[in-house]
């Protein structure tokens, strides 16, 4: 596993990160921890996670694979707050009472005094940058958060937050964590050039495609039961027939490199310019065991010319930011 400057924060973190939406529900606690482990043996020293994931499930079983194991230390742990977390008015968003509400109690959930990096989950329109600064400056002072950064956030509002940052003297992003993948490269536009700006890092999610690139879909119309296309429309929305198409012309190239779709898609991600890291999101050890030669795969610039032809530089063929809000 290789090494990579996370922005400004100075951190090093491996090229593959283990998202951990799926621990929980439907992975079970002990293949959860089983998995987390495995990771941590294989160089992965990030956990993402968030507040949602599983409604909370997912910060307890990686909670509880850090205490089992007793390996805090030896990684960095993320998590993200302003998705909708209860029925009250003030269960949601980037006010200063969620976000110190929402971290006290994923801090219970994960067993640890400090959050290595709290993301924003979205951005609030409704709230002013100087009142959510002011939350997560007050949660860095108290030790309790070490690094902030932004998910899938408009280019221009993460500048207007290092602005309002620079007036203020509160803490400036360190990463931004958008969408990214071969169906969907609009992150290229405006999201690299503005990090590279800025010396913010790039977490990548979805380089997958939400499974597509790994072939499980074979028609759009027909979303198999049970997997995550047929879990919530905004995640059916994201399979498209042009998008599956190219996937199967990603598994034929795949077999000539020597690895599976899923390795190759990933090790795309990676090799792009701008990437820090990609965010791998397994339901089992073994999706996991598969995935991880993916950082070892090495890609000649004929095979970086022959995925530009399937979606040229700052396109895209399906939608992964349709929970954005704005793209």
């Amino acid at each position: 596993m290789k090494y990579r400057r996370l922005g400004r924060s100075g951190l090093m973190i491996s090229e593959l990160a283990l998202g951990t939406m799926n621990l929980g529900r439907p992975t079970g606690k002990a293949e959860s921890i089983r998995m987390i482990a495995a990771a941590r043996d294989a160089g992965i020293n990030v956990l993402d996670c968030a507040d949602v994931y599983a409604d909370g499930l997912s910060e307890q079983m990686v909670g509880a694979a850090l205490s089992s194991t007793k390996r805090r230390r030896e990684v960095i742990v993320t998590s993200k707050v302003f998705m909708r977390t209860g029925p009250g008015p003030n269960d949601a968003g980037s006010s200063k009472h969620h976000i110190l509400d929402a971290c006290e109690q994923s801090l219970k959930r994960l067993r640890t005094d400090y959050i290595d990096i709290y993301f924003l989950h979205r951005t609030d329109y409704s709230v002013p940058q100087e009142e959510t600064l002011s939350a997560l400056d007050l949660l860095m002072r108290q030790g309790k958060v070490r690094h902030i950064a932004c998910s899938t956030f408009p280019p221009w509002r993460t500048v207007e937050a290092q602005w309002t940052a620079d007036k203020y003297g509160y803490p400036k992003f360190v990463c931004e964590q958008p969408p990214y993948n071969l169906l969907d490269r609009r992150a290229e536009l405006q999201i690299f050039p503005m990090c590279r700006a800025y010396d913010m890092g790039v977490l990548s999610w979805s380089p997958l495609a939400q499974g597509v690139l790994a072939g499980r879909y074979t028609d759009a119309a027909n979303i198999p039961a049970g997997s995550r296309g047929a879990f919530k429309p905004i995640y059916a929305e994201r399979i498209t027939q042009p998008g599956i198409e190219i996937a199967q012309k990603l598994a034929a190239r795949a077999a000539q490199i020597g690895c599976t779709p899923p390795q190759l898609a990933v090790a795309w991600v990676i090799h792009q310019p701008g990437v820090t890291g990609a965010i791998i999101g397994p339901r089992t050890l073994a999706h996991l065991k598969d995935l991880l030669p993916a950082a070892e795969v090495a890609l000649a610039e004929d095979d970086l010319r022959f995925c530009d032809s399937l979606v040229p530089p700052g396109r895209n063929v399906s939608d992964h930011f349709n929970t954005s809000g704005w793209m």
